[in-house]
């Protein structure tokens, strides 16, 4: 196997991992929980990062299902900012905060699966507003 599709199948098997780590630190409810999650969803980037240079350099690595989101859409950095953001609030207990930075991306939003991750998250909140 060469050096690059060995590194892309490593770097895909962490980002996996990181993944299931992320729902099962939520799941624990280990504290601080947003500031583990934000952690982890730098480090998916760090890895994402890696990969698309990989890509860069051979397109033949590159999954199918990330081809068929070509050209991504602008909607997935702006929820990726709100997340990040929202993460942040939720760390001092402004919930009420998280949730208006997610309606306000809703304002804006067009791409189906990126408001409904996005419905999802306020409604989340919502809960916790409500406990």
């Amino acid at each position: 196997m060469d050096a690059l599709r060995s590194i892309d199948l490593t770097l895909a098997a962490i980002a996996g991992m990181l993944d299931e780590t992320a729902g099962e630190i939520r799941d624990a409810k280990l504290e601080p929980t947003s500031d583990h999650l934000l952690r982890i969803g730098r480090a998916l980037n760090e890895v994402f990062e890696i990969r698309k240079a990989i890509f860069a350099t051979r397109p033949d690595l590159e999954p199918n299902w990330m081809r068929a989101e070509r050209p991504p859409s602008p909607d997935n950095r702006l929820l990726t900012m709100a997340m990040v953001d929202a993460i942040e609030y939720e760390r001092i207990g402004d919930f009420s905060g998280a949730v208006e930075l997610f309606e306000k991306f809703l304002e804006a939003a067009s791409s189906p699966l990126h408001i409904d991750i996005a419905r999802n998250e306020i409604q989340r909140l919502r809960k916790r507003l409500e406990s």
